[in-house]
């Protein structure tokens, strides 16, 4: 008798915490009740007083609660049409919101690309309200990508069709669409002193009196001048090539923005401007003004490296902390005619990531360094 009630009380136990479990459950996932005429609304008095004007009382409080929604009915910015786009919209505190949510379904964005831009271009709308509708998401996963050049990537792009889209957005960074000096980044001396990765070209400037603060002789040749830290490291190329049977000798590294000066004009008087600009720096623009980049020859020769000792340069300097400025095959990018024999000090760190990725030093900077700046 008591172990039948024993298994009766269990059963009733059971059967209680299953009903209790059935409830909390249903208590915890029981769908939002849609609200309605009779139920009192999420939105403020204005708002419910815009929805009847526009007889969308209930079909509004009939779905779920919308911040978008509210917004534009307090601006009185709703339209009919676009309500279900509406929906998917999420709203950010920013000011015109309603207005520009409406020019953007105007100009045929989905709320996809309208959620994007306000997410990530929101401090820049007006420049895609100021154009025709274009596919913003394609510069999604671009790192790189700069919406105040949105206007030089769609021309480029057209000019040259044959690039994807990644590569017509560095090649705009860096300055290719363009042509002369017009638009420069010019450093301070402070931030040339203090940082070795500094990146020196057609549109990015030295101060004119900007003189390296830890120049040092080389032991080849003690009118030959690098920073303390490339220095050092040229030494131990250099005797790593004797090992290997590679001997070669700098021929130009530090020079002076008055060296630089002397040299261009000197260039300009012979070839003009346009040929000069293809293989000399103009004064300011120059790595070597920086202290970080040495021209080196092989024994054998007066100004360049063998084709050996050039892909022995382009297999081992990074090793030491150098790379191959402007390599062979480059020219459209670094708009300086090959120099197999420049080599620029970045660090053996970042020297290894320029050259496993295969890129000139324009290209890596802007996709990977600017972005940290």
């Amino acid at each position: 008798m008591n172990k039948k009630l024993t298994i009766f009380i269990s059963i009733i136990i059971v059967i209680l915490l299953i009903g209790i479990t059935v409830l909390t459950i249903f208590k915890i996932y029981k769908p939002n009740k849609p609200l309605n005429a009779e139920s009192p609304s999420a939105y403020s008095d204005n708002s419910l007083s815009v929805m009847k004007s526009l007889d969308l009382y209930e079909t509004i409080n009939n779905k779920a609660y919308s911040k978008t929604i509210e917004v534009l009915l307090e601006n009185n910015a709703l339209k009919k049409e676009y309500l279900n786009i509406y929906y998917e919209i999420d709203y950010v505190d920013l000011n015109n919101f309603s207005s520009i949510i409406n020019q953007l379904i105007a100009k045929t964005y989905n709320s996809e690309e309208i959620n994007y831009i306000l997410t990530y271009i929101k401090d820049d709308i007006n420049i895609l309200l100021n154009m025709e509708y274009i596919d913003i998401l394609a510069f999604k996963n671009i790192t790189n990508f700069d919406i105040n050049n949105l206007d030089r990537y769609l021309a480029y792009q057209e000019k040259n069709t044959d690039y994807d889209l990644a590569t017509v957005v560095t090649y705009v960074n860096i300055g290719l669409d363009k042509e002369g000096y017009s638009e420069y980044t010019e450093y301070t001396t402070e931030e040339v002193n203090n940082d070795l990765t500094i990146l020196v070209n057609k549109y990015h400037k030295l101060p004119d009196d900007y003189v390296p603060n830890d120049l040092v002789s080389l032991s080849y040749n003690e009118n030959y001048y690098l920073r303390q830290q490339a220095a050092q490291a040229f030494e131990s190329l250099t005797a790593a090539g004797i090992l290997e049977g590679v001997i070669f000798y700098p021929f130009s590294p530090y020079r002076s923005f008055e060296t630089q000066s002397v040299l261009y004009n000197r260039y300009v008087a012979r070839d003009g401007i346009a040929s000069a600009d293809t293989y000399s720096a103009r004064p300011g623009f120059s790595e070597h003004q920086l202290g970080l980049a040495v021209d080196v020859r092989s024994s054998n020769l007066s100004d360049n490296l063998t084709p050996e000792h050039y892909e022995w340069m382009l297999d081992n300097s990074y090793k030491y902390g150098f790379i191959v400025r402007y390599p062979k095959g480059k020219q459209h990018i670094t708009q300086f005619i090959e120099e197999p024999w420049h080599l620029r000090y970045l660090g053996i760190e970042l020297a290894t990531k320029v050259h496993d990725s295969g890129l000139t030093y324009d290209e890596y900077y802007d996709i990977y360094m600017k972005t940290q700046d």
